[in-house]
């Protein structure tokens, strides 16, 4: 086959179709490396390496860091990172974003160093706002020792600010499941925020359901805090976490199974102590049982991974994404479309196997809740996206189908009523805190 460059049909002074011989043609284009005054190779690369990913975060030597310990004569903590000052109260040294930080062997084999982190990670400091003391841990964290990790996600009180990841690691590779399952319990009553951020980073995970259902169901019932002392005897009347009872109107049951039904095809209600439902740490249990319960209609989670990295192909329209998604959950009709928008998601998601998928739940009559729900588990929404769907009013009235109810005032009345939430409430609330809008 020829070497020959063609010109282009229809080329200014040339016949189109000709073939030149002259295979240096182009490169009067590119700047002459010898030449001293031609642009050189940094500034031609100057906007590839601007848009390059950057370099690690800068470390000082193990020679720097320890001329600093030994001149330091105090060594304390902030949010940013450690701060070293010598006997003069003069600032010696202090991380922060903007500096190089010290090299951490040389840190961890400090004694000074190491007791500064096990106070950090073992004691609550006092007058300190809760945002600091995350930002604290989180420093004292990537300079504590294995062993010193491990104990404080056992029974430190700081427990609840160690970033969810590791958290969620440690459960997860732990020998004693047990033991892991009692942590998990622990730091729902601590922080259910805390426990929902490790639920969402994987623990339980899909082959762990042993661990999920006892989260499940013992999460779920309403607990006493603390003993109950009976006044004039003495004697403790409940346990700390025995569950919490009430009378509430039930379905009667048969007692060969199955429930009692009226003349008119309807449950026979009676009154029972039943368990208290606690709402509390909701939206994680929520997500547990997607997993673990499907019911009809839920997708598995490798169809909704499918779904989620279809719906990012929307990701440079956060309005379509949101309109999209608003869809899944409402069903066509529930989202003006004048500009056509929704159709051009459509389109976009119709490419891709899983958007398909996505396209059915869209066009279901009243739309597709439980597929809402696992896409929404799946972050498959930009921030962006995730705001303007929260702002969407939701698309109709009903309710979710749960006998957990909550206290709003009535505007009619002026009274505090006891109301069902409405559907896909639970799936907002993961969005607010996954997204931290």
């Amino acid at each position: 086959m020829s070497n020959q460059y063609r010109k282009p049909k229809g080329a200014p002074n040339s016949a189109g179709g000709q073939y030149t011989n002259a295979p240096d043609r182009m490169m009067g284009a590119l700047p002459d490396l010898d030449d001293p005054t031609a642009m050189t190779l940094a500034a031609m690369s100057a906007t590839m390496r601007a848009q390059a990913v950057r370099e690690p975060h800068p470390y000082r030597s193990a020679q720097e860091t320890r001329a600093f310990l030994d001149e330091a004569a105090t060594i304390r903590m902030d949010g940013d990172g450690l701060i070293l000052e010598d006997r003069a109260g003069n600032l010696l040294f202090h991380e922060t974003g903007d500096t190089a930080r010290l090299d951490i062997a040389t840190l961890r084999a400090d004694p000074r160093v190491r007791r500064l982190v096990r106070d950090t990670l073992r004691t609550p400091t006092d007058g300190v706002s809760a945002l600091e003391q995350r930002r604290m841990v989180k420093t004292a964290w990537r300079l504590a020792s294995p062993y010193e990790r491990k104990r404080t996600i056992d029974q430190s009180p700081m427990r609840r600010y160690v970033p969810a990841n590791s958290v969620a690691n440690s459960l997860r590779h732990r020998r004693d499941q047990e033991e892991a399952l009692r942590i998990l319990k622990e730091l729902h009553y601590e922080d259910a925020a805390a426990v929902s951020n490790v639920i969402r980073n994987g623990y339980p995970g899909p082959d762990n359901p042993k661990v999920a259902w006892a989260y499940i169901n013992y999460t779920s019932v309403e607990r006493y805090a603390k003993d109950v002392v009976d006044r004039e005897t003495g004697q403790i009347v409940h346990h700390k976490g025995d569950a919490i009872r009430e009378m509430r109107m039930v379905n009667k049951m048969k007692p060969d199974g199955g429930y009692e039904l009226d003349e008119h095809g309807r449950h026979v209600k009676v009154a029972r102590m039943v368990n208290k439902p606690a709402s509390k740490g909701a939206a994680p249990r929520s997500y547990l049982r997607m997993l673990y319960q499907p019911t009809k209609g839920v997708p598995d989670e490798k169809t909704a991974r499918s779904m989620a990295r279809a719906f990012r192909m929307l990701d440079d329209d956060p309005q379509a994404q949101a309109e999209a998604f608003w869809t899944v959950c409402y069903g066509e009709g529930s989202v003006a479309n004048p500009s056509g928008s929704l159709d051009t998601a459509k389109q976009l998601l119709g490419r891709h196997a899983g958007g398909r998928q996505a396209v059915a739940a869209m066009e279901h009559a009243g739309g597709q809740g439980n597929t809402a729900r696992m896409i929404a588990y799946q972050r498959a929404l930009t921030p962006q996206a995730a705001r303007i769907f929260l702002d969407m009013e939701p698309g109709d009235g009903r309710l979710a189908n749960t006998t957990r109810t909550h206290r709003v005032r009535s505007k009619e009345t002026g009274r505090m009523e006891d109301r069902l939430p409405k559907r896909l409430s639970e799936m907002r609330s993961f969005i607010h805190a996954v997204y931290e809008i």
